[in-house]
């Protein structure tokens, strides 16, 4: 407990805690959907187009946060969990009806990517609020392990729920999930904040928000590795692999759901020795070397036609993958101002809207060229464009 001394606040305990959940619901939900829409049109495009619509949301990040620094954020989260656990019962109810359909899909999808775009700036502009001065370092970082964690854990909850409970049993244990999120959120109490641009109109807030991140190199240039990581690195979970389960490993959804496990299993062990470090230092250094280790690993996996090599590389792209997450999510908020926290937050949530037309370049891709070509393409793409910002940016491995 000694590297965990924020979770002795009560508010950010129970924040910690509804992100774990929110966010696992969220990451299992996308892998559900992608077997399921693979199952319906048997089309890697239609897969990649679905997954794209669950993060269209995402452009309007960069406005919710905005909202995160003028209105109250418990009331913000409630509402979001709210919308998104009603799309997650209207899944359910068409499923159980034999209804579904894929416009079915894609409209909800689009309901639902919203209230992503609204949730994660609101969750991290909040932490300031529920911790002390002291503890806010450690805060960050255990919220970014929390959320950085669940893109990779959630996935594998996902890939698991489907062989063992089936399409209609998953969804039955993610809406429970989003309950309990609203339990936990209910639990919290309102805290007020500063709100230094309460007079400014919405669009100047945005303005300044844009204004202060191209003024923050630090912040600048880690928005762009989150940007292109997005873009090249992170459609393998939801465009790629259930494609190689399906038709390269012909493992079915019981080995498509072993791939995200493992994948689940890397992010576990890199979320537990990130924490265990505490406010370590050569972050620059570990970012730097996790986002190109990350794609290298893809590269492999592209290469692999046996299936136990593929879970082994799936594991290290895992592993590879929440510590360059956790630590570029923490190094933009400890890098961020306090009444600039909600609008930054709100852009880090928007670069991915690169993963959305990551996933919909990928389906195309692997139609046209098949899923081993396109996943080797996006992997060398990334580490390419990783060098040429090394390069160009030396400063970067010295982030502390």
């Amino acid at each position: 407990m000694r590297r965990m001394t924020a979770l002795r606040h009560r508010g950010f305990r129970l924040l910690w805690i509804a992100t774990l959940l929110s966010s696992t619901a969220r990451w299992a939900d996308m892998v559900v959907v992608g077997w399921l829409t693979l199952e319906l049109t048997e089309s890697p495009l239609m897969v990649g187009i679905v997954a794209a619509c669950k993060m269209a949301g995402y452009i309007a990040a960069p406005f919710m946060g905005v909202a995160a620094d003028r209105m109250d954020r418990r009331k913000l989260l409630i509402f979001a969990a709210l919308i998104s656990a009603t799309v997650t019962f209207i899944m359910l109810g068409l499923l159980l009806a034999d209804a579904l359909t894929l416009p079915h899909i894609i409209a909800l999808s689009l309901v639902g990517s919203l209230t992503w775009a609204l949730d994660n700036p609101t969750r991290q502009a909040f932490i300031p609020d529920l911790v002390e001065r002291e503890d806010l370092t450690n805060a960050i970082a255990l919220n970014a392990v929390a959320t950085e964690l669940t893109v990779v854990t959630g996935p594998a909850l996902g890939g698991l729920l489907i062989p063992i409970f089936g399409m209609t049993g998953a969804y039955w244990l993610i809406a429970a999930i989003y309950v309990m999120d609203l339990m936990v959120l209910f639990r919290l109490n309102t805290v007020k904040h500063a709100t230094a641009t309460v007079h400014e109109s919405p669009g100047k807030s945005l303005v300044s928000g844009l204004k202060y991140v191209a003024s923050n190199q630090t912040v600048l240039v880690l928005l762009v590795i989150a940007f292109m990581l997005n873009l090249f690195a992170a459609p393998y979970r939801y465009a790629f692999l259930p494609l190689f389960a399906r038709y390269i490993l012909d493992a079915g959804p019981t080995g498509y759901g072993m791939l995200t496990s493992l994948a689940g299993v890397g992010a576990l062990v890199a979320g537990v020795w990130v924490v265990s470090l505490g406010n370590f230092k050569r972050k620059g250094w570990l970012v730097v070397s996790s986002s190109i280790a990350w794609p290298a690993a893809l590269l492999l996996f592209a290469l692999s036609k046996w299936y136990s090599l593929s879970l082994v590389l799936v594991f290290f792209a895992g592993l590879a993958q929440a510590i360059a997450w956790t630590v570029i999510a923490t190094l933009i908020l400890s890098n961020t101002s306090q009444p600039m926290r909600g609008r930054v937050m709100g852009l880090r949530t928007g670069v991915v809207i690169s993963l959305p037309f990551g996933n919909f370049l990928a389906g195309a891709a692997a139609e046209h060229f098949g899923a081993p070509i396109a996943q080797g393409a996006y992997a060398l793409s990334a580490i390419c464009i990783m060098l040429v910002i090394i390069v160009l940016v030396p400063a970067l491995r010295k982030l502390q």
